[in-house]
């Protein structure tokens, strides 16, 4: 983001006044967060991975983790000649669940960061995606018994 100082009242690329109603909108707060760090209890593949994969068309499904989004977690999709390679996947044509670790755009209510970004890009790509309530799990039905 541009820093704007007092000698300037005006945004650079256009000519809008900047005023202390409207000064906020083109200097938002909150600028300075960038994504969620290295998940440290389980495997994971970073966020510009991620990305990498999925214009390559190598994301079969993602799932997001409710409320936000925050956690979410890829089932990549591994061609190639059987090899062990980062997702952990060691068979031709199989997939991997893997979470998506660092850089990963967290719920930032004072900034730019949202787990939005990443399902708006998921849905563009056509990939198939879900939200899941991890404590309702424990509350499944079964069955009849």
């Amino acid at each position: 983001m541009p820093h704007f100082c007092s000698q300037s009242r005006y945004l650079p690329s256009r000519s809008v006044e900047l005023t202390p109603m409207n000064s906020l909108t083109f200097n938002y707060r909150g600028g300075g967060n960038v994504g969620a760090p290295k998940p440290l209890d389980e495997k994971s593949i970073d966020y510009s991975d991620f990305l990498d994969r999925l214009d390559k068309g190598q994301v079969a499904f993602v799932e997001f983790l409710a409320p936000y989004g925050d956690r979410a977690y890829a089932t990549i999709k591994v061609e190639g000649s059987g090899g062990d390679d980062d997702v952990g996947a060691k068979a031709k044509g199989a997939s991997k669940r893997i979470r998506i670790g660092k850089g990963y755009p967290v719920e930032d209510h004072e900034g730019w960061s949202s787990p939005s970004f990443v399902i708006r890009s998921v849905k563009e790509k056509g990939v198939p995606y879900k939200f899941v309530v991890p404590e309702l799990e424990k509350f499944a039905m079964t069955g009849p018994k």
